[in-house]
């Protein structure tokens, strides 16, 4: 098991999470200053600088419990709010989605490169947020400096450690997914959209969740 492997599958999940969020958002037209407000309150909370310090710190991956309930408060970190029902698709979602792309990687760095793409995404959402914007070009940073030098070996160990965490999850395909071949393929955030050196992209089927769900209640 690698040390190195829980940043990596936090802020992996982590972008998954918000790429759905955003979806649905627009999908029920909520207006734009409220769907940036919840965004930004998450993506404020989630890069937490103290926070961060102490995810880098080599450890052993949290407990799928432990996992899931940062993920919860994450999500209630706005003013946005979710029932169980849509929280427990929300999770499927983040986790079908992340075992799929670490299952696709040509490369165990690819990765690294997986996450960078994730971190990206992030920042578009927060164009209009310099505060935030720093706390994730910290952690592109943080990356960067202590994934760089990292060998073969040790990322082939990330993916594995990541591949035995998703061993037991078996997410209902049927349910949440839906691969459509006949309308060829195309890149989405998060999903097949990879950058190699930040220089090439690999392209995979689209796939996407086309069982929706609705937002609970708004706090006042």
């Amino acid at each position: 098991m690698s040390v190195r492997t829980l940043p990596l599958l936090f802020l992996n999940l982590g972008g998954e999470m918000l790429y759905i969020l955003d979806q649905r958002l627009r999908a029920q037209n909520i207006p734009g200053d409220k769907a940036r407000k919840v965004l930004n309150d998450i993506i404020s909370t989630m890069f937490n600088r103290k926070f961060m310090e102490e995810l880098f710190k080599p450890q052993e991956l949290y407990s799928k419990k432990a996992l899931r309930t940062v993920y919860e408060r994450l999500a209630h970190a706005s003013i946005m709010k979710l029932n169980q029902a849509s929280m427990d698709k929300l999770y499927d979602l983040m986790t079908m989605a992340f075992k799929y792309q670490v299952l696709l990687c040509p490369r165990p760095k690819d990765v690294l490169l997986v996450t960078f793409n994730h971190l990206d995404t992030i920042k578009g959402f927060i164009q209009d947020s310099p505060t935030i914007l720093q706390q994730v070009d910290e952690t592109f940073r943080q990356l960067t400096e202590i994934y760089g030098g990292l060998s073969a070996g040790e990322f082939q160990l990330i993916r594995q450690t990541l591949l035995i965490f998703f061993q037991d999850l078996h997410i209902r395909r049927e349910c949440f997914w839906k691969h459509t071949q006949e309308t060829g393929h195309r890149c989405l955030p998060g999903v097949g959209n990879y950058m190699e050196d930040r220089r090439r992209r690999l392209t995979f089927p689209y796939v996407y969740p086309f069982e929706t769900f609705e937002f609970c209640t708004w706090a006042k």
